[in-house]
């Protein structure tokens, strides 16, 4: 097995267990992974006793391509530094610092098109929390200037989707045990369309679709409500606790 196969692999074990259907965007992680690959090899210097590649490195493409994953941004960076270390090591070459990649959207890329630039840079080091709010703050920018919506963080807190954790950053996001929904929650005590998050007039809305074993929020039977960070909403027994998604924070 060659070493991007090993990447993609590592990636389906990130997907696996997923509540979410939202990773359907065109542009898949080999991808990705081959353009990096592509910059770290044609950008090599030749020194004196070695021979120096490329650590800094920014993967650019068109926000609403972008959007279609942030779910998984920082988890799929750090996949993506761990496995360029991973091929400059097996491969005899030289890093000057540690491997950075970070996922920008930019409008002049064009649709399902990926543009990865690469640098040398011997920088300050940055911490794993640093790195992740920068990433956070430009994910947090591609949801409101594609959307609109100001984006909320739900974790699970119960059943088997304890400690799991999606983005709610669209206009409307369906909740329910059918795969047709954007959150697909594995309960029997789900319905097969149970709710949906719905942002209108400044304002995250939760709505009941008529579900079986109702929606709750703060332990309160709901139709509809504004749900606000901080509030406990339910589906049938699952709980999940509503966060913010600050770009500054946590």
């Amino acid at each position: 097995m060659n070493i991007l196969d090993r990447f993609e692999q590592s990636f389906e074990r990130l997907m696996e267990g997923s509540i979410g259907r939202l990773f359907r965007s065109p542009i898949q992680p080999a991808e990705i992974g081959r353009k990096l690959e592509r910059a770290l090899m044609s950008n090599q210097v030749v020194s004196v006793d070695a021979t120096l590649v490329p650590n800094d490195f920014r993967v650019a493409m068109h926000p609403q391509d972008m959007v279609l994953f942030v779910d998984y941004v920082s988890a799929l960076c750090r996949q993506m530094e761990g496995w360029l270390t991973e091929l400059t090591t097996e491969r005899g070459l030289t890093l000057v610092d540690r491997v950075r990649v970070q996922i920008a959207g930019d409008d002049a890329v064009p649709r399902r098109a990926i543009q990865v630039t690469a640098a040398i840079a011997d920088r300050p080091e940055l911490s794993q929390d640093q790195q992740d709010a920068i990433q956070r703050t430009e994910v947090y920018r591609v949801i409101r200037e594609t959307s609109g919506v100001p984006p909320m963080r739900v974790r699970f807190t119960g059943g088997a989707q304890r400690g799991q954790e999606l983005l709610i950053r669209k206009a409307v996001t369906t909740v329910g045990r059918a795969l047709d929904n954007d959150i697909v929650l594995e309960s029997g005590d789900v319905s097969r369309h149970h709710a949906r998050f719905e942002y209108a007039d400044h304002e995250m809305r939760l709505v009941d679709l008529g579900s079986t074993n109702g929606t709750r929020i703060n332990g309160k039977t709901i139709k509809s409500q504004p749900v606000r960070p901080g509030d406990e909403v339910t589906f049938g027994t699952l709980s999940a606790q509503v966060l913010p998604f600050e770009p500054n924070g946590n």
